[in-house]
């Protein structure tokens, strides 16, 4: 299983800013084996564009998503589409890996299929530490000192805790559904789809990778409220007419109850920006905690 085939989905859109240091987080993983599906959303050739700035390697793919800017959840489906590991792991053209990450997350995930690590939330004008997924005192309430994955198992209510997009590694078996085209939290729906089938996802408690925060994040913009607030009218409706893919009661009452928290969050998040237009969103969030 360590030397199991990882295939690294990353979307792009207009990302020339950020993309090579994305690759270059892969380029240093400890687990060799791995390829990166490049999935452009705006019809820009980027593998041609790697190789002009020195990095060629032959485990980096290519694809396009035949439209501009379709969205991050069709550019990844398309991407799945041609993958050839046993294994996916998301990766943003704006977020990057620390070294020990795919193999850190190939044991874990060994157990139900799904892993996941804490997260490094880092705003990218500065490189200031901004906040993490789960919280320290959170991860301690949870961990088991007999658990090897250290921060012990991730169930549906745990994404209560966390507004921060989560990267998991699933194992093909259980990643056999697509990401739902809405504008927000089609990753978030992913995420909660898989441990809904796995039962659980093993959670190593160190953070393995950064998000990265800057002003085209999608928690910036004069309408992001708007536009999460129609994203979560329409998950929500989804999610009353066809269940959104979700099979049990327990994980349909569970998501509707997040969307319904988000939204909450949401509307105090855009009360804010009236008085602070520049503030992002995991800035906000972590005041309101600590508040």
């Amino acid at each position: 299983m360590q030397n199991s085939l990882v295939s690294v989905i990353t979307p792009v859109y207009k990302g020339q800013k950020t993309l090579v240091r994305a690759v270059q987080s892969l380029l240093g993983q400890s687990h060799e084996n791995w390829e990166c599906i490049i999935a452009s959303d705006d019809g820009f050739d980027y593998l041609s564009w790697l190789k002009q700035q020195g990095i060629k390697d032959e485990r980096l793919k290519f694809v396009f998503t035949g439209k501009a800017k379709s969205g991050p959840n069709i550019a990844r489906n398309t991407a799945k589409k041609i993958a050839n590991g046993d294994w996916i792991a998301p990766l943003d053209a704006d977020d990057l890996y620390y070294p020990q990450r795919l193999a850190t997350l190939l044991k874990a995930a060994d157990q139900t299929g799904v892993a996941l690590d804490n997260v490094n939330v880092v705003n990218d004008q500065n490189e200031q530490h901004i906040d993490t997924a789960f919280d320290v005192s959170y991860i301690k309430e949870r961990a088991d000192i007999n658990d090897t994955t250290l921060g012990g198992k991730i169930t549906l209510p745990d994404f209560f805790q966390t507004d921060t997009p989560l990267l998991m590694l699933f194992h093909k078996s259980i990643a056999t559904h697509n990401w739902e085209n809405v504008s927000r939290g089609g990753d978030t729906l992913f995420n909660m789809r898989a441990v809904e089938k796995a039962g659980w996802a093993a959670f190593h408690n160190e953070a393995l990778h950064e998000y990265r925060v800057h002003d085209e994040s999608m928690c910036h913009g004069t309408n992001v409220g708007s536009v999460f607030q129609e994203a979560y009218e329409y998950t929500l409706l989804r999610l009353e007419e066809d269940g959104f893919g979700f099979e049990s009661e327990h994980a349909h009452h569970q998501v509707i109850q997040l969307i319904k928290q988000k939204i909450q969050l949401n509307k105090m998040y855009e009360k804010a920006r009236l008085h602070t237009p520049e503030l992002d969103f995991q800035t906000f969030r972590k005041s309101v905690i600590n508040a």
